[in-house]
């Protein structure tokens, strides 16, 4: 939605600029309207990896419905569209289906045959004007302004249900189809299903195009739709950005806007395409859109970066601070009763227990650890230095026998804390925590690690993988913003330092209750592991079928439900 606003917003505001200038508004409307056939091509290209070489031909169809049924028999609008997105679907299924068992080049062979048998039964039709086309086809508006913003909002409400489709579980489907038909098939993906679904999509969208360029131009020829403009669409795609939402708009911004440009000089326009295809395909393989999206990651947020780690560290805090062999840990206390310390995960912070820390009967001290958010950073990173840490906490504050709730690598350190100090553990709860053998990271892993240090979107995108039913976007913003103040070292070391350990042996010294909370959505943490740290203490395992990798956000009222019966129990 909010890729789709922004679109509109910036595109209606470049129409305002050239609100006086009809030819440009009249550009700016066929870019948009490519860019709609673009990004239909898109879903079966990009997403769902079937390359189609005839896509102007369902443009045809679209475009021609609705120009004979409004001259003809000046049958409203409305239902010219519904015609045409119902027959350019027809037509969708019909190429579909014999060409579901072809690939790579057959397929490309089969939709181009396609393309051109489309274009030569309209050139031989009478009726429709032969190779003649059609005149006088009326406007929707008679105000240019009026019809580019019309177009605009067609673009961004197929570009909003795009996105809708390649979040979904078919969205999914597409992109498995893409990687391995025979890997998706093996996980009950119905590929031929599959590929059909993409077609009618993307035949769909190109109709809806095709009826808007017949109203914005007024005039159409067998010519418009032809082999070229199929090449065109599928240079759009190549340029612009594979499975990317606005990837054909910025193609089609080039393709279809470039002649415009070079409209006085004699230089040929095929040269100076596929020039630029030569380029994209050897320096940007996956598109303008994937390309300026990788910069914006690696270099363009970086500023933003150090702009918002400095505004954020000196915010008005509501916690306090103490002081810990002269490092200064920050920590927050929340209720009365009974003492609980909690412990957040990699790259997390005291907020990570925002939704759970008020629970009736208890007193929740939640710091942050060394290394992260308003604390101090310290040299050595480990896993048993963090528990040490805190042992000192509960010195300090003379805290004794204290129920430890510990989350993800917070869990690694709350199993330190209790088998190595078990005098200052009464019970101990883990929520999605390593095994007592340590968790350990792939080496290629090491690399996107170290770019999260100066990249919010993808931490922000990696942090959403581990609450994925939470549906609350401020919280995770400020979870970000407090992930980006970690230690920048703890980005790779904080890894390193939870495939060194293993309490195998000393669990043993432990006496008290272990609860072992596991998501049953979490793709980091596995069943194997929660039973390897229940079987080897006085443990029990609750799998939540549910949650992902943080129970403590995605249902805090279950948390405190569990955490209530644990903590109670005898």
């Amino acid at each position: 939605m909010k890729k789709a606003i922004w679109t509109f917003v910036f595109g209606a505001i470049v129409g305002l600029i050239f609100i006086s200038k009809s030819f440009l508004l009249l550009v700016f409307s066929n870019i948009v309207i490519f860019g709609i056939a673009a990004l239909g091509l898109n879903v079966i290209f990009g997403y769902t990896g079937q390359l189609s070489i005839g896509h102007a031909a369902f443009m045809a169809i679209g475009a021609y419905i609705t120009a004979y049924l409004t001259i003809t028999f000046n049958i409203p609008l409305v239902i010219n569209l519904l015609l045409a997105i119902f027959v350019s679907a027809l037509f969708g299924i019909v190429i579909a289906l014999p060409a579901l068992r072809l690939k790579g080049f057959y397929l490309a062979i089969a939709t181009m045959a396609f393309g051109i048998a489309i274009q030569e039964i309209i050139a031989a039709m009478k009726m429709v004007g032969g190779r003649i086309g059609m005149r006088d086809i009326p406007p929707i508006f008679q105000s240019d302004f009026a019809t580019y913003l019309l177009n605009l909002i067609f673009y961004c409400v197929l570009v909003y249900i795009t996105s809708i489709i390649v979040k979904s579980p078919l969205g999914t489907q597409f992109n498995m189809v893409r990687d391995s038909e025979l890997a998706s098939s093996a996980f009950g993906v119905k590929v031929a299903k599959t590929k059909l679904q993409a077609f009618i999509i993307s035949a769909i969208y190109s109709g809806i195009a095709g009826f808007l360029y017949a109203h914005t131009i007024g005039y159409i020829s067998p010519m418009d739709f032809g082999l070229n403009t199929s090449l065109n669409l599928l240079a759009m795609v190549i340029i612009g950005g594979f499975a990317s939402l606005n990837g054909g708009l910025i193609g089609s911004i080039i393709i279809t806007g470039m002649p415009f440009l070079f409209s006085r000089s004699n230089f040929p326009m095929t040269i100076i395409v596929g020039g630029l295809m030569i380029v994209f395909v050897l320096f940007f393989p996956r598109g303008i859109a994937y390309g300026l999206n990788l910069l914006y990651l690696k270099y363009f947020e970086v500023p933003y970066v150090l702009f918002l780690k400095r505004f954020w560290k000196n915010k008005n805090k509501e916690g306090h601070f103490v002081d810990i062999n002269s490092v200064k840990l920050y920590y927050e206390v929340a209720g009365e009763g009974t003492p609980v310390l909690m412990i957040h995960g990699n790259y997390g912070s005291h907020r990570w227990f925002e939704k759970v820390k008020n629970i009736d009967g208890f007193k929740a001290y939640i710091p942050d650890l060394p290394n992260f958010c308003f604390s101090d950073w310290i040299d050595e990173i480990t896993i048993d230095t963090y528990a040490d840490y805190l042992k000192e906490f509960l010195d300090v504050l003379s805290l004794e026998q204290v129920i430890v709730v510990g989350h993800s690598l917070g869990g690694a350190v709350a199993m330190s804390l209790a088998f190595r100090y078990p005098e200052k553990c009464e019970k101990l709860i883990l929520v999605d925590s390593p095994s007592l053998r340590g968790l350990k990271t792939p080496e290629e892993n090491y690399n996107i690690l170290n770019l999260l240090k100066r990249n919010r979107t993808l931490l922000k995108n990696s942090l959403k993988a581990m609450m994925p039913s939470s549906k609350d976007r401020k919280l995770l913003n400020q979870l970000t913003n407090d992930g980006l103040l970690m230690n920048p070292q703890c980005f790779t070391e904080n890894a390193r330092a939870l495939e060194n350990y293993n309490y195998e042996e000393i669990a043993k010294n432990y006496r008290g209750e272990v609860l072992f909370i596991l998501g049953k959505k979490d793709t980091l943490i596995t069943e194997n592991m929660a039973k390897n740290v229940v079987a080897n203490t006085n443990g029990e395992l609750e799998i939540v079928p549910h949650v992902g990798h943080s129970i403590i956000i995605e249902d805090p009222v279950l948390f405190k439900n569990l955490f209530i019966e644990f903590a109670t129990s005898n």
